[in-house]
């Protein structure tokens, strides 16, 4: 398939409410208009016939343009279109008979106006008479435009894709790749990072970034999510676009702590704009979900295979980390008021009591969810009534953990392997190694942490018992910049274990005398005001936690 078809397919199958509301501003700015409003910012609102709303220069005058967009269903114009409510006539005029103001841009309600009509559709032959009438009559000073599914193709071809997304070989296969296997069976989205990994390496590291090429870079990966996030709503499945913009979020960040620009503010600003389109897909994604996991069992298969006793457990553990993560994320953006703090809590305490696999850990790398819960649940906690769904949720991991040990011999896989978890359903494979546990030493230190003296002496008795190796892992950070490749990789080499750690006889000795030597890293995320990306790398990674992360005092 030529790329201009492509092109054209895809802009043809752009929705009015969604995606040509978000992918047209895009285009916009890489043609040079200041957008001012967009529909996003006026959902609910009237938006009297502007759907968006720019500043352009012509011929050496600053001119503000009205877009009304029309796709979808109302792509194609028709004498029905034409005349019906919110059709395009009764917009038009709207349009051109309400006042506009933005503080941002001073004296703008006398700046000359221009009019265009978008539509990723044709006119047809019968209404075009009634449409030219209309136009010559309303806008007799030639101050209107109307781009067609022909002129969006060829902007967008020049503007954005040609240009960028499909300017080289290498992205083009990629990008039709993806999205013929976007939903195939046991797609893992390697491509998509392949892809993003293209369009980053394109800008380089110098200090000094040539600008064109810097908004054509961020104007790609905003490109690659949404259209991955499109085609991800229209199979029924938001699980690669969550995947797609994590990896573009993170990938990204990297490369602005690489250059030394967290400072800057144009980069930023683009930064956030991705940050923005995360919350969105995450918002999707996480509502859908939410439909259904807070009544009992919600995540469970009810078709159940054998292989269930696995999938529900890995199922819940990855929803509670996306959930968590969530929080964390919209905290950033938004002033989260103390009821919707209640809110969240309830909801958390709901799916754990409602999803018994939720504290069923089946991978050592599952301490990172339990950590990050418990992070969130004990930092909101407003009474005692949540101190105790916080104990519980403690307690059950304790004893499924103590549960699965008495019957199959078998602790939370050390290195995080899905596919030796897989072959040890009913016996334990060759290729399962649990004889040493990051996890089960953070389950001691939560325990003393809750003083929990009887489940302490109960679960260390079993880990003697089993000789399992307990270990705590150190980032080396007098040889590796850890920060930065904590946002690129996953971190192995990069880190230090201390084995064969030996467990204070009771838990009151534990938590006199246990301590971790390690000094806090200072984060250049953090000052930036972006801590919470660290808990995205370390759950899209599965880099285990840093010592200090849930801040106990015996880290010294």
């Amino acid at each position: 398939m030529k790329r201009q078809e492509i092109i054209k397919q895809y802009v043809e199958s752009l929705k009015e409410d969604n995606e040509l509301d978000y992918i047209f501003p895009i285009l916009l700015e890489r043609m040079g208009y200041r957008v001012l409003s967009t529909p996003r910012q006026s959902k609910g609102q009237s938006q009297y016939g502007r759907d968006v709303i720019a500043i352009k220069k012509i011929k050496g005058v600053s001119t503000l343009f009205l877009f009304e967009l029309k796709g979808f269903g109302s792509r194609d114009i028709t004498d029905r279109t034409l005349n019906e409510k919110d059709g395009l006539i009764e917009s038009l005029r709207a349009s051109k008979y309400t006042p506009y103001e933005d503080v941002s841009v001073p004296n703008l309600c006398n700046f000359p106006r221009y009019y265009v009509f978008v539509h990723n559709g044709l006119i047809d032959a019968n209404a075009l008479p009634t449409f030219n009438g209309f136009i010559k009559t309303e806008f007799p000073n030639g101050n209107f435009e109307e781009w067609d599914i022909s002129v969006l193709t060829t902007y967008f071809s020049e503007y954005l894709f040609d240009e960028t997304l499909l300017a080289d070989d290498e992205s083009y296969r990629l990008f039709k790749k993806i999205l013929v296997l976007l939903d195939g069976e046991g797609n893992t989205f390697k491509d998509i990072s392949s892809l993003i990994d293209i369009q980053l390496s394109k800008i380089g590291t110098t200090k000094k970034e040539n600008k064109r090429i810097l908004l054509n870079m961020f104007a790609t990966l905003r490109l690659i999510a949404h259209m991955i996030h499109f085609y991800s709503i229209e199979c029924g499945n938001l699980l690669p676009a969550k995947y797609c913009i994590d990896t573009i979020i993170l990938k990204t960040w990297a490369w602005i702590l690489r250059t030394k620009k967290e400072k800057k503010t144009i980069i930023i600003n683009h930064f956030n704009c991705l940050i923005g389109l995360q919350i969105q897909i995450y918002e999707e994604y996480i509502n859908k979900i939410l439909s259904v996991v807070q009544f009992p069992k919600g995540l469970f298969c009810f078709e159940p295979t054998d292989s269930e006793y696995m999938f529900y457990p890995l199922r819940c553990y990855d929803f509670l980390s996306d959930l968590v993560y969530f929080y964390f994320l919209t905290e950033f953006f938004y002033n989260v008021s103390k009821q919707e703090h209640r809110n969240r809590i309830e909801i958390l305490k709901n799916i754990i009591e409602n999803n018994n696999a939720c504290t069923m850990p089946l991978l050592d790398t599952h301490s990172i969810t339990i950590q990050i819960v418990f992070l969130y649940m004990y930092k909101y906690a407003e009474n005692q009534e949540d101190m105790n769904s916080l104990g519980k949720y403690l307690i059950y991991t304790v004893i499924n953990l103590i549960k699965r040990y008495e019957k199959q011999k078998m602790w939370p896989e050390m290195y995080g392997n899905r596919m030796a978890l897989a072959k040890s359903l009913y016996v334990k494979d060759d290729d399962y190694h649990c004889e040493s546990s990051l996890l089960l030493m953070v389950v001691f230190e939560l325990l003393s942490y809750l003083n929990l003296p009887k489940f302490y002496s109960f679960l260390k008795q079993k880990v003697e018992e089993s000789e399992v190796n307990l270990q705590v892992a150190y980032p080396i950070t007098n040889e590796f910049d850890i920060e930065q490749l904590l946002f690129e990789k996953r971190l192995n080499n990069e880190l230090a274990v201390q084995t064969n750690i030996k467990l204070p006889e009771t838990i009151e000795d534990f938590q006199n005398n246990y301590v971790k030597k390690y000094k806090s890293i200072e984060y250049r995320s953090d000052k930036a005001g972006y801590y919470f990306l660290r808990v995205l790398a370390h759950k899209y990674y599965e880099t285990d936690l840093f010592p200090d992360f849930l801040g106990r005092a015996y880290c010294k």
